[in-house]
């Protein structure tokens, strides 16, 4: 016991060491004119208690009475995650220019989450162009490039999490625990101190994710393309777009016992004709609208605006009969922060939050919204990089069962209580 008290305290020690308010985290093992070696680690834990508000009851027929089972949400629990355990590699190699990042997590069965090289060409001050390759997070959206540690909207919008469902075929990006993370090329323009355009391909989505989630089930391939304005130091507009064609989906074939590797809704893509092996894609749009406002310090406004559209083709296993169903889908989220300056000491800052998410699925139907209130304290500990966030969140969602399938009357209460450190 007092050797890991020791342990426990050397680790302090090290993190008090740090210096105050540094930017990034890590620490330089290595620099030299061969290269350079930074080494980072993330932890992150959460605390999570849910509690589950419907008054409808679901149960088929009608019981009478309103239990858990009538919920469209989880049923009531409490649970403790270790959310991350991170380990980041970063650095140079033989030239300032060229850069790579490596970014692991222990805490996912599947270890590898970023690989990723770049070269920079510098063309002036303010100006360049740096060519990306591997497997890492895009700059599509406010979140997604952004350090897990560092979040400020830290339970991901509801588009990201539930657009076309966790495992959807449709979803664009990685599996939920990976969001966003994909293997391609970026190219990455400073056209000017004040405009960035990002343009990049990408392999695209699995719709069966397999062992390194690397593979490819989109011959077309993902494209998107981001152009950020950044008229003055802490006010940022932006507009992303992302498109997808990933193999269409033979849901009779899904079903043929001739091919039991398809029980479990594999994907199964069918050509255009017999006499022609071209697979048919579906196809799948996504616009991000983005704006954040930081030059109000210590005031913070951030927000997204989504709009998607989704083509799902499908074929009759009996009649040979083709058919193409369209869905459009709506989302955005709107966060705002005001910080609290060394309230508990110097470099230790509060900050009160409030974020509200919206989504819906297809506006072509009436009761499948969602939408999310997130309100709470927030404590950093910049120069220990240690954060404590503490969350309420009410979930809410349309019903069909409701005698008003507008109102959000299915309810869920969550409290969140995460802990970071930075080393």
């Amino acid at each position: 016991m007092l050797r890991k008290g020791s342990v426990l305290l050397a680790v302090l020690c090290l993190l008090a060491s740090s210096p105050a308010g540094a930017a990034e985290p890590g620490q330089t093992i290595i620099s030299s004119d061969y290269g350079s070696l930074t080494v980072a680690a993330i932890l992150q834990g959460l605390f999570q208690a849910r509690f589950d508000g419907s008054d409808l009851d679901r149960t088929t027929p009608p019981d009478g009475v309103v239990d858990d089972r009538d919920d469209v949400y989880l049923n009531n629990h409490y649970d403790f995650a270790l959310q991350r355990a991170r380990i980041i590699l970063k650095g140079n190699l033989l030239s300032p220019n060229l850069t790579y990042v490596f970014q692991g997590d222990a805490a996912l069965a599947e270890f590898v989450l970023d690989a990723r090289m770049a070269y920079v060409i510098p063309e002036g001050e303010g100006i360049s162009t740096t060519f990306s390759a591997g497997r890492f997070l895009p700059p599509f959206s406010l979140i997604l490039p952004r350090l897990v540690s560092r979040l400020d909207a830290i339970n991901y919008p509801l588009y990201l999490f539930t657009s076309f469902g966790a495992n959807s075929p449709m979803q664009p990006f990685a599996s939920t625990n990976t969001v966003g993370r994909q293997v391609g090329l970026l190219l990455t323009q400073k056209l000017t101190p004040l405009f960035q355009l990002d343009l990049g391909v990408f392999n695209g989505f699995q719709r069966t994710v397999q062992a390194g989630g690397w593979g490819d089930d989109n011959d077309p391939k993902d494209f998107m393309v981001r152009a950020a304005v950044k008229p003055v130091d802490g006010l940022l507009f932006a507009v992303d777009f992302w498109a997808g064609f990933p193999n269409s989906l033979d849901s009779g074939v899904a079903d043929d016992p001739l091919t039991p590797a398809n029980e479990y809704r594999a994907a199964a893509p069918f050509a255009r004709l017999s006499s022609d092996p071209t697979y048919q894609n579906d196809s799948d749009y996504f616009v991000i609208f983005e704006t954040e406002i930081t030059l109000l310090d210590p005031l913070k406004l951030m927000g997204e605006f989504v709009y998607t559209h989704q083509a799902v083709r499908t074929r009759n296993a009996a009649t040979g009969a083709q058919s193409e169903n369209g869905v459009d889908s709506l989302g955005g989220w709107f966060h705002v922060g005001y910080a609290f300056k060394d309230l508990l000491g110097a470099g230790a800052d509060l900050e009160a939050m409030a974020r509200i998410d919206y989504f819906d699925p297809n506006i072509d139907v009436a009761e499948n919204a969602q939408m999310r209130l997130t309100i709470g304290p927030q404590f950093f500990l910049e120069g220990l990089h240690s954060q404590i966030r503490l969350n309420y969140m009410l979930g809410m969602s349309q019903s069909p069962l409701s005698t008003d399938r507008t109102a959000f009357d299915d309810i869920r209460h969550e409290i969140w209580l995460q802990a970071v450190v930075e080393i």
